[in-house]
């Protein structure tokens, strides 16, 4: 009997709990617990539903923003409802749309990706992010060794579907352009043909040759692998409806300069297999508030990511059945 009464309070409180996420989603307004009482339709008293909150405010999934007011969801709150959500299917009028959207949409990969970013602000009305596949995985055609100062070079990789990757190396001594030739025939014999990832090993630093030679490669082989990161694509659509969806103009300013550091996108949608929900303090951006849903998709080129990027209380619902949507079927658009 005890076990029953355990079980009955804990769905009364996922319950409350989740009243609260979705009618502060709803609203952005604090939650009063008449509020509570009559979306749950729970058979209890409104003074149960006060004590639930009070509960859940000291467990850190609420806040209370004045004596006077209802409670709204923390991060906390917000990652526990996401967490036990039930899988959530497309409306058939947004899966219409997307499947008309891919059907008629004849363009090459970087504006095909630019106008999803739109098809996504438009189906969320929030910003979202694309990201292609850069070049991890493609097959290195030809390397390059461009002396730039007697302790830096320009490492030149050319992929197999033309895509053309730079980066600087910091060389750990000065060399001589006879020295940097020699590092150059190396890199050229041992990488060329093989794939480009960003935990490729090559094993350059351990090629039979001088001091200063082996020493540049082991710096050049990690550029590798770097520049196998730095090479996505990211597209970004959606940022002039930031101000209706953040109302304080100083968060707003905040997540663009987010949206402007390609680094801290590919971070915030990068990482994980599968539909990705990362919220406030998971992100790598300090006390801003911010969530993101982000899935992979698969083309011949290789993997990218498609994303959404809102406040807290976005409509994770929506959210995540337009992101999985978009993603499944540009990954089949680009399969035929």
């Amino acid at each position: 009997m005890d076990d029953r009464r355990t079980e009955d309070r804990d769905e009364r409180r996922d319950e409350v709990l989740r009243a609260l996420v979705e009618e502060h989603i709803r609203t952005g307004e604090p939650v009063s617990s008449k509020t509570v009482l009559e979306s749950t339709g729970l058979p209890v008293s409104g003074a149960t539903i006060r004590n639930e909150l009070a509960s859940l405010e000291r467990e850190g999934f609420a806040v209370q923003p004045h004596t006077s007011a209802g409670r709204v969801p923390t991060a906390r709150a917000y990652r526990y409802y996401v967490d036990h959500l039930s899988p959530v299917k497309l409306r058939i009028p947004a899966q219409r749309r997307i499947s008309e959207f891919f059907s008629t949409m004849h363009l090459e990969l970087g504006r095909l990706l630019k106008a999803t970013t739109e098809l996504l602000t438009d189906l969320t009305q929030y910003p979202s992010v694309a990201i292609g596949p850069g070049a991890s995985g493609e097959i290195v055609r030809a390397t390059h060794l461009v002396q730039t100062g007697a302790k830096t070079a320009l490492l030149v990789v050319v992929t197999g579907s033309g895509r053309v990757a730079q980066e600087l190396c910091r060389l750990p001594e000065p060399m001589t352009t006879k020295e940097l030739e020699r590092a150059e025939e190396v890199l050229a014999r041992v990488v060329v043909g093989k794939e480009i990832t960003t935990t490729a090993e090559f094993e350059l630093k351990t090629a039979d040759v001088p001091g200063p030679v082996r020493s540049a490669l082991g710096v050049v082989e990690q550029a590798l692998r770097e520049s196998a990161a730095r090479t996505a694509d990211v597209y970004v659509g959606g940022t002039r409806q930031m101000a209706s969806v953040w109302d304080n103009l100083a968060t707003v300013q905040r997540v663009l300069e987010v949206l402007e550091r390609e680094a801290i996108l590919l971070t915030m949608l990068g990482g994980s297999d599968g539909t990705s929900i990362r919220i406030g303090d998971e992100l790598p951006t300090d006390d801003v508030d911010l969530a993101v849903v982000s899935t992979g998709y698969e083309i011949a080129a290789g993997e990218g990511r498609v994303g959404v990027i809102g406040p807290m209380r976005m409509d994770y619902r929506k959210v995540i059945s337009a992101v999985e949507g978009v993603s499944r079927e540009l990954g089949d658009r680009m399969a035929d």
